[in-house]
């Protein structure tokens, strides 16, 4: 199903649905680059949308990735847009008028900025962005290099000279955070590169993330081994670019399926995670019991509004959940670190490391648990692991993760945050992408993981059998 398929009928940005067809959004971004002088004979071929974030009576986010050719039709790349649709026409005005302060970047094909006005889409082109000035210097590897020979020590590398440097982006997301990864040569050895770690921020975000990074770093729990992290080296407060180490691995989301030993690593994630809800940390209090159960609420109101189709299914789990939390009740508060999922996980040669603390706050440790057993599931649900492998690691993850915490959570507790976060996390998820095909299935997972309907050990038993429906 193509994403023109999946955009509601009753959307109120109707000109959706031509943007979403590859060939007509192509041919509409070829006749406002046309007359653009740095070309050099290259044309759009293609243009779809790879990211898509669309909430009801809200503003409409894209990531479109236009295919370009020569005039013999040879590939000639590829050039990435930021777009958004804004309910009023003075908040695109006021958005043309920030993005012009910005230093704009001309990229290889096209301006860096332009507007259709037929549709009123707003578009950057990359590395150009609105709300992140980051990448436009993240993109630059010649003004990088001479950051680091100015203060290498700001990067790392202290009393090394840098010499040369390759660059990487590894994550984009519109208007949120950009990654890239920089593999340094130094002049003390050329044979060792120094990896380092770059990620842009919107204004207030990152100075808060760098923070958050330097308290975590100096933990105890930290400093014990018990928990492993980047080390958080400076931060760009005029690009909002938060500098840190790169880590030596790959993230969890890669290699989960491929790991031979992937329950005896679970119960190391578990163990490790409980380290860092043990410790002392001075953070701001919001993922608690409560903020949870407003999460569900808003996913299903936002899942019945956009989806009619599911509004029955997923107001019947919407239910069970919120049945569910008046008997369990608000729990413990403790560190959190508020996202934390499988590519969020990092596999290192000094062991199981998390990355990514930026929304780390205080609130309830089921929040964390909660979300890597989704996850799990979802994986499982998926036959992308092995059924009785899933099964073990989650009961794994669990005993490692009670036997290291200092208040252990029941398996009723850690179940009904794996629900709650497929409802409120994955399926809203799939709602604001539009993505209609995973919901059905989404739901029926949140389904048979609600507790009234199974314990922790009922959902190993009964989960496999079910699985079959799914395929």
């Amino acid at each position: 199903m193509s994403k023109r398929d999946q955009i509601p009928a009753d959307c109120e940005f109707v000109q959706l649905h031509d943007i979403a067809d590859s060939q007509t959004m192509a041919a509409k971004l070829q006749k406002y680059v046309a007359a653009f002088s740095g070309n050099q004979g290259q044309r759009v071929a293609s243009c779809k949308i790879e990211q898509l974030h669309y909430r009801p009576g809200r503003d409409c986010k894209l990531l479109l990735r236009a295919q370009l050719s020569h005039v013999n039709g040879a590939h000639a790349g590829e050039q990435y847009y930021f777009g958004w649709l804004l309910t009023a026409e003075a908040k695109t005005k006021a958005y043309v008028t920030q993005i012009a302060q910005h230093d704009l970047v001309v990229p290889h094909f096209g301006p860096p900025v332009l507007y259709i006005p037929e549709w009123e889409l707003m578009l950057a082109a990359y590395p150009n962005d609105p709300e992140l000035p980051g990448p436009s210097l993240l993109s630059r590897p010649e003004k990088i290099l001479a950051l680091m020979q100015n203060a290498p020590e700001n990067f790392g590398m202290a009393q090394q000279q840098p010499v040369r440097l390759t660059a990487k982006m590894t994550k984009y997301i519109p208007s949120l955070r950009c990654g890239y990864l920089f593999e340094v040569e130094t002049a003390i050895n050329s044979q060792r590169k120094h990896a380092v770690y770059g990620k842009a921020y919107r204004a207030a975000e990152g100075e808060k993330a760098y923070a958050i990074m330097k308290q975590i770093w100096e933990s105890p729990a930290r400093q014990s081994g018990d928990l492993l992290l980047p080390r958080p080296y400076c931060y760009d407060a005029e690009a909002h670019i938060l500098w840190q180490e790169a880590l030596p691995g790959k993230p969890f989301a890669e290699i989960a399926e491929t790991i031979p030993h992937l329950p005896e690593t679970a119960r190391e994630i578990g163990r490790r995670l409980a380290a860092f809800h043990n410790s002392a940390l001075a953070l701001p209090v919001e993922m608690t019991f409560a903020f949870q159960v407003r999460e569900v609420k808003e996913a299903v109101a936002a899942i019945n509004q956009t989806f009619l189709e599911f509004a029955e299914a997923c107001s019947a789990v919407g239910e069970k959940l919120l049945a569910a939390a008046t008997s369990l009740g608000p729990g413990p508060t403790t560190p959190v670190h508020a996202s934390f999922k499988f590519s969020h996980i990092f596999a290192t040669p000094k062991g199981i490391a998390f990355i990514d603390f930026d929304g780390a706050n205080r609130g309830d440790p089921g929040y964390d648990v909660g979300r890597f057993i989704a996850h799990l599931y979802k994986m499982k649900a998926g036959w992308k692991i092995a059924p009785e492998i899933a099964d073990q690691t989650s009961a794994n993850f669990c005993a490692g993760y009670n036997e290291a915490a200092k208040q252990p959570l029941p398996p009723e507790r850690m179940n009904w945050f794996a629900a709650s976060h497929v409802l409120g996390s994955q399926v809203y998820k799939s709602v604001k992408r539009l993505d209609s095909g995973l919901v059905n299935k989404l739901l029926k997972i949140a389904d048979w993981l609600c507790p009234l309907l199974f314990g922790l050990e009922a959902v190993y038993e009964v989960l496999p059998r079910m699985l079959p429906a799914l395929s």
